[in-house]
């Protein structure tokens, strides 16, 4: 049984069924209790369109399948960082440095050396 949600003060009206299909598999799916208390409670609050939008802009941004998960600008830039240290890379001229720890090469940083990166470098 489906029931429809009012936000009167913005002029928002959504009717959600018992089952969805969800785009991104094709697999039909129940609606969460979780959800249906959400937009009642967005719906009462006059906070349903802010809500539905900011659950499609969050869905739409979310990672898809065949992208890394970590797409934060700063976690890509530090992980460069980290590969070109790995590999002993440094721009042209500079002097060489061997007292660069060679770090290991996982794609992943773990908070405790994301600490410690930025407090080697002044962060």
């Amino acid at each position: 049984m489906s029931h429809t949600y009012r936000d009167y003060f913005n002029e928002t009206v959504v009717t959600i069924p018992d089952k969805y299909i969800d785009v991104r598999t094709g697999h039909s799916e129940a609606v969460e209790a979780k959800v249906r208390k959400e937009l009642a409670y967005h719906a009462e609050n006059n906070t349903l369109q802010h809500f539905l939008l900011s659950a499609l802009h969050q869905y739409l941004s979310a990672p898809g399948e065949g992208r890394p998960s970590g797409e934060d600008p700063v976690l890509r830039e530090l992980r460069t960082i980290k590969e070109m240290l790995t590999r002993g890379t440094r721009p042209s001229g500079a002097p060489s440095s061997p007292s660069v720890p060679k770090l290991p090469s996982s794609g992943l940083i773990d908070q405790k050396e994301l600490e410690d990166m930025l407090e080697a470098f002044g962060g």
